[in-house]
């Protein structure tokens, strides 16, 4: 699904744009994955592990775009892009109405309503495509997205215990969270 350009307002006054990633934004997709595997250990990918291609990376946009129920948003700041969320409808039918939800963004960006933005946007996508819940998964520890996720209305529901092997060795919980569409 082609999500249309739309400006969005920052608190720092600066717009940044809301949109679908064309096929030809492939590397820009890759260096955002490295920034933000870079900057924190609280997705699912380490810095060693962006071996993405030219092809695979144009594969996975389009088929985003070209799906009837999922949908990509990427975050431009001028012509780089700095955030990017997806959004994922079940395929079967007795599930169809849950939607899953995946955020990041770089942390030159963070606290400036983009997440807010982002998940409001997507939150209003999945009601209008018969969505009544919308799902997440967090990293225990991760206190800012937890926050962000609490403040749109999203709550716990589930506990993985050492879900994720952090690059230390240690272990963190996975939290799934669950939001009323």
């Amino acid at each position: 699904m082609i999500y249309k350009p739309k400006k969005i307002l920052l608190r720092n006054g600066r717009t940044v744009i809301f949109k679908s990633p064309s096929p030809d934004d492939w590397q820009k997709l890759i260096d955002y994955v490295k920034c933000v595997a870079s900057e924190t250990p609280y997705i699912l990918r380490t810095p060693e592990e962006c071996k993405d291609t030219e092809e695979s990376e144009r594969a996975f946009i389009n088929g985003y775009n070209d799906s009837e129920l999922n949908c990509m948003i990427s975050v431009y700041d001028g012509d780089k892009i700095v955030g990017n969320c997806n959004l994922t409808i079940k395929n079967r039918i007795k599930v169809r109405h849950r939607a899953e939800l995946a955020i990041g963004l770089c942390k030159s960006h963070y606290r400036l309503g983009i997440g807010t933005a982002l998940i409001t946007e997507l939150s209003i996508i999945a009601r209008n495509l018969g969505c009544t819940q919308f799902e997440l998964i967090y990293v225990d520890g991760n206190y800012r997205a937890k926050g962000l996720y609490e403040k749109c209305g999203f709550a716990p529901v589930a506990r993985i215990p050492n879900g994720t092997k952090m690059s230390d060795g240690s272990f963190a919980d996975e939290i799934y969270m669950v939001k009323k569409l």
